[in-house]
């Protein structure tokens, strides 16, 4: 397995890889591995190859609660992670020129427990959003109306065309990392996107200083979980390119990657490397920017999503 990857990076097309971890397990479900990762010569992409089957991948997220491992539920259920989702709401807002009482569509790929769809939907009242997951529709969301849930399989080929739907914003936070086709992944998103439009993912970026200094003690390392984690480098090339298969010409889109500091509750960051007592002691309502190692990707068509 790990002396015959497959040729081709998923994010740049880059065909030189080197090994750089083996025989990694999931480290809440041990039984969930072993998994080998490779780095992309070319665009310094982390890449973990083969990556597990679609139906191991199903029973470790049949294992979670509304998309989180158990333990990250329960330590969010009482220190949710509001600051973040609003953060992510915010440079929506600027990448598509919102307005509060803007009307529009946008579609959240891969809801979770609905967090973000919430925010999306307090902050822009006027707007009609749809949900998309794997699972049945959480109960965060049931006081909503205004935001359809419609149960997909994410790694399914053709998710996209299955929806039926478009979008003004489809925006897809903390999931290109998950899915087993990351390049086919971002040309469905592509393809829910309406043009005029706007297409926003965040993710983990394998090429910060973060993730080189902690190595695999980085919190989003997760063997078997976050399966394939872009650089910048990789994210810009993996739009352009998705961009140009989806059958539009390559200069009509305008494409951007940077890294970004998130705003996380030191609460949360000491629970979340196991220091629960210390944790507790801290008021959730502290909230720090922190370099964790993130990264926000754009694909932006005409001026604004907003109408009329």
């Amino acid at each position: 397995m790990a002396s015959d990857p497959p040729p081709g990076c998923c994010f740049c097309g880059g065909d030189q890889l080197v090994l750089t971890h083996r025989e990694l397990f999931h480290p809440m479900k041990k039984d969930h591995g072993p998994f080998v990762v490779y780095r992309c010569l070319s665009c310094g992409s982390g890449l973990t190859l083969p990556p597990p089957t679609a139906d191991s991948l199903t029973r470790l997220y049949q294992s979670f609660h509304s998309g989180l491992p158990e333990l990250h539920r329960e330590i969010t259920s009482d220190d949710p992670q509001t600051a973040l989702y609003r953060s992510c709401v915010r440079r929506i807002e600027r990448l598509a020129g919102l307005r509060r009482d803007d009307r529009f569509t946008w579609i959240d790929v891969g809801a979770g427990g609905g967090e973000f769809s919430r925010e999306m939907a307090q902050a822009f009242p006027n707007s009609s959003g749809t949900a998309v997951d794997l699972h049945s529709r959480p109960a965060l969301l049931k006081a909503l109306p205004q935001v359809q849930w419609l149960q997909c399989n994410l790694n399914e080929d053709g998710f996209a065309e299955r929806l039926g739907i478009q979008a003004d914003a489809v925006l897809a936070i903390s999931v290109w990392e998950h899915v087993l086709k990351p390049d086919q992944f971002v040309r469905g998103l592509i393809r829910l996107t309406k043009n005029p439009g706007s297409l926003y993912l965040l993710c983990p970026n394998y090429g910060s200083w973060a993730r080189r200094l902690m190595g695999a003690y980085w919190p989003y390392f997760t063997p078997g979980e976050h399966l394939f984690m872009p650089t910048l480098e990789g994210a810009r090339a993996c739009l352009k390119r998705q961009w140009i298969a989806a059958g539009h010409a390559a200069p009509q889109a305008r494409i951007s990657a940077k890294p970004v500091m998130l705003p996380y509750t030191l609460r949360y960051v000491l629970r979340r490397f196991g220091v629960d007592f210390a944790g507790r002691l801290i008021p959730p309502a502290l909230h720090v920017p922190l370099p964790a190692g993130a990264l926000e990707a754009a694909l932006s068509t005409g001026q604004s999503v907003r109408s009329s």
